[in-house]
């Protein structure tokens, strides 16, 4: 466990709530740390600001923390 990358876990559990029904099932199985619902999206800095590539000038995209309140329906 120590010093792995943020993984995918699979395709079968690309929704939030797959994933929480997952983490609940992994937790009772056994010992386990650091499960947490991620999703990729561009990277903020300290100030909340999008961070830019320097060659592309495109928003660098990375795991972040998903938080439900942050995803608004269309």
């Amino acid at each position: 466990m120590a010093g792995e990358k943020v993984k995918q876990l699979s395709a079968l559990f690309d929704t939030p709530q797959h994933a929480q029904q997952f983490i609940e099932l992994a937790k009772r199985a056994g010992p386990c740390r650091d499960l947490k619902i991620r999703c990729k999206a561009a990277l903020l800095d300290e100030k909340g600001k999008q961070i830019l590539s320097p060659k592309t000038k495109m928003p660098v995209i990375g795991w972040a923390d998903w938080r439900p309140e942050a995803i608004r329906a269309a």
